[in-house]
């Protein structure tokens, strides 16, 4: 071979030595593409052969798939503190929404502020525990309520709502009085029903009846709050057999105990199982919660004060969060601040009601790409 010859041929063999080590990063080989694995949806034919004369094709234009409508925002509101946020308890969205615009529940921006009572003082006096009211603040309370237009329910009514939005007040609240407290009950709550139609739910302790509370102990005290109770006034729920904080590491016996003991005493006395617990002290666990749910409570209360409930929105801190399941960790208003928390309470709902209408659009397109139907239109549900 020429000398000449071999060195042009040596240098074409070079160019492409230079140009296959030039490829972009990340281009494949040749061999690389043959190995490709294949797309999981329909296959392209393995060869195609025209025939000898092809017959034009008309073209085609794809259909268009709809644009999915977004995910409907959800409500919150500034007046909650920083580290409270609202927690959902319904995972079905189709089943929420339904609900939540159905023209026979509650409408968009309903809520219910449940309040937590002990002791109310006489007059002006300064209370010396931090759960204790005068009766001039409690009558303050009262007052506030009123020009708010609150109404009270059970809390039958409440787990109604919280489930299927079932048609409660618009503004709703819960007077919960805790412990045995009888004489209170008398004195304070049962004029309120007297005279507003306003009904006390009471958390109940059973423990040791032998205990005095004022000048009534035993079958006595048993006697008086069954008087109570008849007046249709009240609302007796748990708050627990011997009112034992449950803080964790409590064996499953102390809990079921503690939780489920009081449970057929309650029934024999008042001729009802309570379906409501109050958290003693406030103090629960994951343990002590899925206990509850095991005995067949359906909602129960802290001693936290997050924010108004609504359907299906349960305003939780941090501790309730980490429990989950909202709906046996529900908050409270306390009375020292329920003057300024009912306020709030109403500015809450009347936020909610003004962006559900607001965002009433948005919800109804989703749900009628997403659940096969229409939600009801803004006038059939509030009543403009």
């Amino acid at each position: 071979m020429p000398v000449l010859t071999a060195r042009i041929l040596s240098a074409l063999a070079s160019c492409c030595l230079l140009a296959a080590c030039s490829l972009p990063a990340g281009a494949a080989s040749p061999s690389a593409q043959a190995s490709i694995t294949p797309s999981p949806f329909a296959p392209l034919a393995a060869t195609y052969t025209p025939s000898a004369s092809p017959t034009p094709q008309a073209s085609s234009t794809p259909a268009e798939t709809p644009t999915p409508a977004p995910q409907p925002a959800g409500f919150t509101s500034s007046l909650l503190r920083a580290w409270v946020q609202p927690a959902s308890y319904i995972a079905d969205q189709c089943e929420y929404l339904s609900k939540r615009w159905d023209p026979q529940g509650s409408p968009p921006g309903t809520i219910v502020a449940p309040i937590m009572y002990h002791s109310i003082l006489r007059g002006n006096a300064t209370p010396s525990l931090s759960q204790d009211i005068n009766e001039v603040t409690f009558y303050r309370i009262v007052d506030v309520a009123r020009e708010l237009g609150y109404e009270t329910i059970t809390s039958q009514q409440l787990v109604d709502f919280l489930h299927n939005n079932a048609p409660i007040p618009p503004r709703s609240m819960l007077l919960i009085l805790d412990d045995r407290r009888a004489g209170t009950a008398q004195e304070y709550f049962l004029p309120l029903y007297e005279q507003y139609g306003w009904g006390t739910t009471l958390g109940w302790i059973i423990g040791d009846t032998s205990q005095r509370t004022g000048e009534h102990s035993g079958e006595s005290l048993w006697d008086w709050v069954e008087r109570l109770n008849d007046t249709g006034a009240f609302d007796v729920q748990s708050h627990a057999l011997n009112h034992i904080p449950i803080v964790g590491g409590e064996s499953a016996d102390f809990l079921r105990r503690e939780l489920g003991d009081n449970i057929p005493i309650l029934e024999a006395h008042f001729g009802q199982r309570p379906i409501a617990h109050i958290w003693t002290g406030g103090n629960f666990s994951a343990a002590g919660v899925a206990m509850a749910e095991e005995l067949g409570y359906q909602v129960a209360f802290t001693v936290y004060s997050r924010g108004p409930i609504q359907f299906n929105w349960i305003p939780q801190g941090e501790e309730e969060r980490a429990v989950g399941n909202p709906l046996l960790l529900l908050p409270r208003y306390w009375d020292s601040a329920a003057e300024l928390n009912l306020r709030q309470a109403a500015e809450i709902g009347d936020a909610a009601q003004q962006f559900a209408r607001q965002n009433h659009a948005a919800e109804a397109a989703w749900f009628a790409q997403n659940c096969g139907g229409e939600l009801p239109p803004l006038d059939a549900v509030f009543d403009d």
